[in-house]
């Protein structure tokens, strides 16, 4: 993906980057301020009404980056890429790697679990504190499963999210950074960063790490924010299913060798996914792009 616009658009790029990533630096500062200040927490109760008024809140919250958008769509190329041809091979690749994904960062969520029992005992509570407040995992604990309620975890957890935060982070934010004139690496990065800054989940940072890496990699590479909608939705969801299916986390039973086996298993099965993907989707290397 050439970066060919004016001075300009890529000055215009530029000004909105350093707004819309002060404003979500700013959530994340306040939203970790209302859960750890003693007076404020709480403890979460999660019913398919909150579930959804969190989803409105999602849109609320992001509206001013939604206007930023909004006022420059005029500019097509500040738009999010959205290619009208989706090649059915990598459409394959990526609902394969979804499935493998979660396997594959298991051993990443038990690395940092035994980093964060290292550490002083008011960070690690604090940390765990976070988790609990903002992760998944915690939310379907939570709820008694029905058909609605499955259903409505699916379309508020999986569905949403994806297509919401995809459309901010990769097609607003990482994209405005690739016409500014970043080096799609550092773009992917840096927006993969904020990504997991706003989500607050340091128990699970380096596997939210990669999946925003690959998110990003998806989005630059095959240069259509449908393909990592597409993923992140079918991780969201692959994710929801083995929560349900182990009644809680999986990574609890890391004891057992058969975890080790799956996950290693997992490891070495995404690896040759994202190989196929960077095959099929056919673009510019990432190590080398041409911003000229």
């Amino acid at each position: 993906m050439m970066n060919t616009s004016p001075q300009p658009v890529k000055t215009k790029a530029k000004k909105e980057v350093v707004l819309i990533s002060g404003y979500l630096l700013f959530l994340a500062v306040l939203s970790l301020y209302l859960i750890l200040f003693p007076s404020n927490v709480q403890e979460p109760r999660f019913t398919i009404e909150t579930l959804f008024l969190n989803v409105v809140g999602a849109l609320v919250i992001f509206s001013p980056i939604l206007y930023i958008w909004w006022r420059s769509s005029a500019e097509d190329s500040l738009n999010p890429m959205i290619k009208q041809s989706i090649k059915t091979k990598a459409v394959v690749g990526i609902v394969a790697l979804a499935l493998v994904l979660p396997f594959a960062l298991l051993p990443l969520e038990i690395l940092v679990d035994n980093i964060l029992t290292l550490l002083p005992e008011n960070i690690s509570k604090a940390a765990q504190t976070l988790n609990e407040q903002s992760n998944a995992v915690f939310i379907v604990q939570q709820m008694e499963y029905s058909a609605l309620v499955i259903v409505s975890l699916y379309l508020a957890l999986a569905a949403m999210p994806a297509i919401i935060e995809e459309f901010v982070f990769r097609g607003i934010l990482q994209h405005r950074m690739h016409v500014s004139g970043i080096k799609p690496i550092w773009a992917i990065g840096l927006s993969s960063l904020i990504f997991c800054v706003i989500h607050l989940q340091l128990v699970n940072l380096l596997p939210m790490m990669v999946l925003s890496s690959i998110l990003g990699w998806l989005y630059y590479h095959g240069q259509s924010l449908h393909y990592s909608v597409l993923f992140h939705a079918l991780n969201n969801a692959f994710s929801i299913t083995i929560l349900i299916g182990f009644g809680g986390d999986p990574s609890s039973n890391e004891s057992s060798p058969w975890f080790w086996i799956i996950s290693m298993g997992g490891i070495f099965t995404a690896i040759m996914l994202l190989k196929y993907l960077h095959k099929t989707l056919r673009s510019e290397d990432i190590i080398h792009p041409n911003n000229e």
